[in-house]
């Protein structure tokens, strides 16, 4: 049987922060099967590609962050069947900044199979500066909601 949820406009979800280190970053893009320098993991060629000082977290970090943020809220087993995010990255990541993941609810539409849930999604650096902003949704079928009134 499904747990039952609600969802309001208006509602937050819950934020998640990140502290971006180098070798989170390091790892991350490991994991990507990048090999070799980049501007995400070494601090010459970022300075040669970006004219930076330092490297910056691929926005793809961010966007993970995002999809982590609404799965913890919807829960896997509801997210990880058709939820999106669709995120614009406005400011660089650097190692050391720890970034803010926040969203609210901001529609509900009824569907055939369940109503789907739209979010907007920012964010922050701890300057207060936004890195990212966009919106997600997700399905939410028919069995997780309260029955009609």
């Amino acid at each position: 049987m499904a747990m039952t949820r609600s969802y309001k406009i208006g509602d937050a979800i819950t934020p998640l922060s990140k502290t971006m280190t180098q070798d989170a970053i390091n790892a991350f893009e490991k994991s990507g099967g990048a090999e070799g320098p980049s501007q995400f993991t070494d601090a010459e060629t970022a300075k040669g590609v970006l004219g930076t000082t330092s490297t910056v977290a691929s926005g793809r970090m961010s966007l993970t962050f995002s999809l982590e943020l609404l799965r913890r809220f919807f829960g896997a087993d509801i997210f990880n069947r058709g939820g999106t995010v669709d995120l614009r990255f406005l400011r660089p990541v650097r190692p050391g900044d720890t970034v803010t993941f926040t969203g609210k609810i901001t529609g509900l539409e009824k569907e055939a199979n369940g109503t789907r849930v739209r979010c907007e999604i920012g964010a922050t650096n701890q300057k207060g500066d936004t890195t990212a902003a966009g919106s997600g949704a997700c399905l939410v079928p028919s069995g997780y909601l309260p029955a009609e009134e």
